[in-house]
Order: C-alpha cells, then structure tokens, then sequence
C-alpha cells in the first residue's frame, strides 16, 4: 500500500513541486516556516519582536532561535526532520490499534498517507502535526501508566498551539488532579518561565502584545474572509454567500461545543471501553465549532477518529451492521472527502476549501462518533463478591 500511495502521488503530481503548487497557494515548500518561522527565530534574540505573520507563544519562538542561527538550506533540512518528527507522532496510534486489530492499524497507516489535511501541514511546515502527535504521545503514555511524563507532553503541546489544551478536559471529567497540577507546572514552566527568563518580563510582554494586537487585526480583517478557514460560520457564510448572521452561527457553534463537552463528560463518567481515545476524537471533532481559523491542516486527527469509528463498526453484529448501514454511509463520507484522491477529483484547492469539504467531513465523522458512543454500555463492573454461607 504505501508504494501503491507513493506511486499514486508521483503519478499524479510528479513530485513534491507539483504538490505545493496543488494544495494551496503560496509556491514555495515549508512557506510558514520559511516566511514566519525562520525569521522570527533569526530576529527574536535581536529586536525581541515575532515576525509578521506569525501567532504563536514566546515559547515556541525560542525553539526557533537554533534554526535560526542556520543558512536558509540547512534551516528547511532540520525543519524537515521536525516535519517526520511529527508524522512519527501521529502513527502512535497505530501502535494501539494493532493489539487489536492488523486490519484497523492497516486502515489508519493507509488513511493517514492519504490525508488531505495531513499533506496541508507538510506543504505548509506547520505545526499541527508535532502538537497533535503530542496529545496522541501524550495519550499513549497515559494508558502505560507514565501519568507525569503524559502531563509533560501535553504541557508542551499547548504552549506551542494553545486549541490543544481542550483535551485536558478529559482529565479534568476525571478528576486526575496529580495529571492536571504536573501539567499546569509543565505549562507554566514552558509557556511563562523560561521566556520570561530568556526576554526578560517586559521583552516576554511586549512580545505576547504584539501577537495579540495582530491576531486581532486578523480577526477583524481577512481572517473570517479567507477561504481556507473550515470554522463553522465561516464555511457556512461562504455556503450562504453572505456574513450576515455570523454572530447567530458563532452562538450556535458556540453550543455545540459545549454540548459536545457534556457529552463528553457523561461516557467518560459511564465508562464506555475505549473511553479516552474517545474522548480525544470527540474533543477534537468539535473543534471546527470553536476556534476561528480551523485551517485545513487541524484537521491531521481525522484518520484517527474514522479508524475508531470503523472499528466500533466493525464489531457490530452482522445484522445490526446492515441495519444501521447510514452509519457507515457516514465514515465512507468523512473518508472519501478528507482524501488526496477527492482532492484530486475537485481539482482546484480554492473549490475544495471554499466549499467548506473538510468541515463536512468533520461534521459527517462528528455526528456517527455521537452515534456510537451513545449506543455503548457501560463497562461492567466487578461482580460483588459472594455472601457468606451461614454458620451451622
């Protein structure tokens, strides 16, 4: 399968040149690194101040000082092998689901090569690969009994894109306050201490300012106009060809999120089998609800999600999976859109972003994940021990 895949791309596009120029605009391969990242890192120890563009912690700026001390070709080489670093990360998963099931870790390694969201990040050099890879570290570490090592991973996932911090809730709900206090620790330590240290209090400051002051503009500039953004309002305003209504569309994007957060809560609490991977999936698939930008290469989480989906599916007995066949209607939804060869099928990124195809594919896998897990019993517990026979 993968050199099926890998001739498939080398086919169709010809090579990494033609799929920079196919996935979005921009020509130049790692064009956020390269125009964001790499000058930020360059000039932070100078001036103290972000470059244009670029949104993220002091933090995260700091670990872009090395590269940033490097000449252009070896800085995209290093940044290369964070870019592997974290597709490593987001095949973890895969260690899970092979215990269980060869056909489950062949579904998600297959899906995953053939995500559209996943070659966004890679074109891009973004960033949503290494921090969702991190939960999914983070995850993995928690269910082989490393609670502190877990909290750490996750601590530093969020200061570098904070969104990701919403899977907290899953330790919260479950009222892990050792995993929570090490990972407030975590955070602070990397998001606050160490830039304050480096910068200096008012350096640390005035850089987060001046990041605030931009995202603003953003925000209240081209952001909620960029075709790009799958944020609920936003594709659904592109949808409707007018932004009148948005506020309406935010407050009900708004409560679907906090009513994703109950739900949440109430199979962690029923202890569903499978609970934490879950709670994951479904903390991430209401993000696009949520968070403003929701740029197609957030949506890196999805092959893990439809893996899990399939393999609730597939443990269903046979008459129960021909009758509940819309919900398999579903996956194949949110599997055939968030794929290369849909992408391919579209043929211009500008159609397949602005008609808001990965928040369908998003929405699609969101309702069928609801679906399974309200369906789920909850985990037997241990049986009461029997009573004492009466004494003679």
């Amino acid at each position: 399968m993968a050199v099926l895949i890998f001739l498939y791309y080398r086919v169709v596009w010809g090579g990494v040149p033609g799929l920079v120029v196919a996935l979005d605009h921009c020509r130049e391969l790692y064009c956020d690194f390269v125009r964001q990242y790499y000058p930020t890192g360059r000039e932070l120890l100078i001036s103290g101040r972000p470059s244009n563009g670029y949104f993220y912690s002091s933090f995260f700026a700091l670990l872009l000082v090395p590269l940033g001390h490097l000449d252009h070709g070896a800085a995209v080489s290093w940044w290369s092998v964070a870019q592997l670093i974290g597709v490593g990360l987001l095949l973890l998963p895969a260690l899970n689901y092979y215990p269980r099931s060869r056909a489950a870790f062949s579904l998600y390694v297959v899906l995953l090569a053939l995500s559209m969201p996943l070659l966004h990040n890679l074109k891009w050099g973004q960033v949503s690969s290494l921090v969702t890879g991190g939960v999914f570290a983070a995850l993995f570490l928690y269910q082989r009994g490393r609670a502190g090592a877990a909290a750490v991973v996750l601590g530093l996932a969020v200061a570098i894109k904070y969104y990701v911090a919403v899977v907290a809730f899953y330790f919260l709900v479950r009222r892990d306050w050792r995993f929570l206090v090490v990972l407030a620790a975590a955070f602070s330590l990397f998001w606050l201490l160490i830039p304050t240290v480096v910068l200096g209090p008012e350096g640390n400051w005035s850089f987060y300012q001046t990041v605030r002051e931009r995202v603003a503009h953003a925000l209240a500039t081209w952001m909620p106009e960029d075709i790009n953004a799958q944020y609920m309002p936003s594709v659904v305003g592109r949808w409707l060809g007018t932004g009148a209504g948005r506020g309406v569309w935010r407050l009900l994007g708004y409560g679907v999120f906090l009513a994703n957060l109950a739900a949440v809560a109430r199979l962690i609490r029923r202890g569903i089998p499978r609970a934490a991977e879950w709670a994951v999936a479904l903390l991430f698939l209401s993000l696009p609800f949520a968070i403003e930008t929701s740029w197609p290469h957030y949506f890196v989480y999805l092959p893990f999600a439809q893996t899990l989906a399939w393999s609730e599916l597939s443990n269903l007995p046979a008459t129960e999976r021909r009758r509940r066949w819309y919900l398999w209607l579903l996956l194949a939804l949110s599997i055939i859109l968030a794929s290369m060869p849909f992408f391919q099928l579209v043929g211009r990124w500008q159609d397949y972003s602005r008609l808001g195809v990965l928040f369908v594919a998003n929405l699609s896998l969101f309702i069928l994940a609801h679906a399974l897990t309200l369906r789920q019993p909850a985990a037997e517990s241990d049986p009461p021990e029997p009573a004492a026979l009466p004494s003679t």
